[in-house]
């Protein structure tokens, strides 16, 4: 599963870790978009196998930037 954007904006944090274990409704990341931020949850459970995009990058809607297995 891929945790996408869900909107455009600036990645700002990234909460988790490549091997973190994660469950449903875990904050992932953050993306601030006019001067407002939106934490990203986890809709399941499962451990964290790749982080794709890094803090400060900009985002488009739907972007991958974590990869759950």
């Amino acid at each position: 599963m891929k945790a996408k954007s869900a909107l455009q904006g600036r990645l700002t944090h990234v909460l988790v870790k490549a091997g973190d274990q994660i469950r449903k409704n875990t904050p992932q990341f953050v993306i601030e978009a006019m001067k407002m931020e939106s934490t990203v949850t986890s809709a399941q459970e499962g451990i964290i196998k790749a982080i794709v995009l890094s803090e400060g990058m900009l985002v488009e809607q739907d972007d991958c930037v974590i990869v759950i297995g």
